[in-house]
């Protein structure tokens, strides 16, 4: 990594959104969903659209996805009567990673841009975190995914915590950006640091953006106009592990009712890309409504159209799988 940072020609920089007077909390409709999903040992890490299909990527490696209809999502969020939807299984055709990789931990990201499909893979051997980056096709017709066992690319971690890796994916142009998970100012003084895979000729750069401090799990695509959201999580008893500094977040919005009264984070953030430099947007972070003595390890995110976004946890408490509304 050290190398790379010698070749740095791109640089990340973060901004603040305006002052805002009040918080409001956003809460929570969940989605019933029924099934193997359920199954804690499924461990949903990432997701996200293929034209009108949402794939929801399990951490351990089935050989499998689960896909939902978005017309499904939409009907099921307008029901008054907790419709339940029971997810679609697509086939995952990949070599055994566990056989591949030393040390292999999981999957933790997706991101889809037309039929090219890429995946961040977790890994950790001889107490060394090494992320991995893979990527094939999917099946437009039987939405088989497809991945062949040369495309990989072993990338370092910036700094190394245990179980702590690239945790979110997402197209940026003809790029990958590959979102480390702790950015807090005390893990990385001089600058959070990610990475951009060139799924052109597999070159990746860093790039050095502000510190975040908790966790960023996943992010959404990006809109129209280059910007997405991430979950910005805190469970703590993280705290020895991430060691959280000041939240500058703060500076500039108050906590919520119930963030007030727990030292949980559950949170949404906008960014936008502008001129290769990742900033704040006007928009306050959504901070969710907190369940008592119940934190939610939120693993994943997407965004429904302009209407909300779509989040869901791994095991922890148990899967969930909901919708938070812009209005």
């Amino acid at each position: 990594m050290r190398q790379v940072r010698q070749n740095i020609n791109i640089k990340i920089f973060i901004y603040f959104f305006p002052l805002i007077l009040i918080s409001q909390e956003f809460e929570l409709k969940e989605i019933q969903l029924s099934g193997l999903i359920n199954d804690k040992d499924q461990e949903i890490s990432g997701m996200d659209w293929y034209k009108n299909k949402l794939f929801l990527l399990p951490e351990n490696q089935n050989g499998f996805l689960f896909v939902l209809e978005k017309n499904e999502i939409i009907n099921a969020i307008n029901a008054d009567d907790g419709k339940i939807i029971r997810p679609q299984k697509t086939r995952f055709i990949a070599p055994d990673y566990s056989e591949l990789i030393q040390g292999f931990d999981g999957f933790e990201a997706i991101s889809f841009k037309k039929k090219n499909v890429y995946i961040s893979i977790e890994a950790e051997y001889d107490g060394v975190m090494m992320g991995y980056l893979i990527w094939g096709e999917i099946n437009s017709r039987s939405n088989e995914i497809k991945i062949p066992e040369t495309n990989i690319k072993q990338i370092e971690t910036p700094i190394q915590l245990k179980n702590i890796s690239f945790e979110s994916l997402l197209h940026y142009k003809k790029d990958v950006l590959m979102m480390y998970e702790a950015n807090g100012f005390n893990l990385q003084p001089e600058g959070a640091s990610h990475i951009l895979f060139s799924s052109k000729n597999k070159v990746i750069k860093e790039l050095l953006c502000s510190n975040v401090e908790y966790r960023i799990t996943d992010v959404t695509k990006l809109d129209g106009k280059n910007r997405f959201w991430a979950i910005n999580y805190f469970w703590p008893g993280d705290k020895k592990l991430l060691k959280p500094s000041r939240d500058i977040i703060l500076e500039k919005t108050k906590e919520g009712k119930t963030h007030k009264k727990s030292d949980v984070v559950e949170r949404l953030i906008e960014f936008e890309i502008k001129d290769n430099n990742i900033v704040f947007t006007d928009k306050e972070p959504m901070q969710l409504e907190l369940e008592k003595n119940n934190p939610r390890n939120w693993e994943a995110i997407a965004r429904l159209e302009d209407k909300g976004l779509l989040i869901a946890t791994d095991k922890h408490p148990r899967m969930i799988f909901g919708f938070i509304s812009f209005k």
